[in-house]
């Protein structure tokens, strides 16, 4: 039995309304389900994206700011690395720094007793390079020689350094002294070729 118009039309006013409101809420709830659904999904889920890209954009505005402190940062560490390395001599200029060692004693009127380098200590990116020294002299000829070793523009560093002088008994005027120390100085070491060369 279906229902016609003409069959609506003959119901009772309280009866047209609630079927009214009835259809409204039931085109209410198709529009619902079917559109405005999907339209709040995907806009809260445009709201969330929009949240998350200005996080985004916050953060990179915050490293972007510090993009040129870091720049600065890394020509200071490039300029202290250029610094240390000057310091650090190459291969080649090993004997000419050991020859002002020994020319630093010889300035300082000592009489080199002991003069040896000893076998290289590798490091993760330098090598120590060791030599024990044994002069005598005075004492201020012993202590302008340390001085003329700490002047020098390479880094050496004394190590073990002891200082005899005679026995009692022998104490004469001018009194001559003895010291013995270990030398070190230090070489780079390029890694990047000791690796290249290793790998077959």
């Amino acid at each position: 039995m279906a229902i016609t118009a003409d069959d609506i039309k003959k119901l009772p006013t309280k009866y047209k309304i609630l079927l009214g409101v009835g259809a409204v809420l039931l085109l209410g709830y198709f529009y619902y389900m079917f559109f405005l659904q999907a339209a709040l999904s995907k806009k809260q889920s445009l709201t969330d994206n929009l949240a998350t890209l200005e996080t985004q954009i916050a953060q990179r505005r915050v490293v972007a700011r510090q993009i040129e402190q870091h720049r600065r940062e890394i020509e200071q560490l490039n300029e202290n690395l250029n610094i240390a390395l000057a310091k650090l001599p190459e291969k080649k200029d090993i004997p000419s720094l050991l020859s002002s060692v020994a020319g630093a004693a010889m300035s300082a009127n000592l009489e080199i007793m002991l003069f040896e380098p000893l076998p290289q200590a590798s490091r993760e990116f330098y090598a120590e390079l060791p030599v024990r020294i044994s002069v005598s002299g005075g004492f201020r000829d012993i202590a302008a020689f340390f001085e003329d070793v700490a002047e020098l523009p390479r880094i050496v560093n004394v190590a073990e350094a002891m200082i005899r002088g005679p026995a009692e008994k022998d104490a004469v005027p001018p009194i001559i002294l003895k010291a013995e120390c270990l030398m070190k100085t230090y070489m780079f070491l390029d890694v990047s070729n000791e690796k290249a060369n290793e790998s077959p």
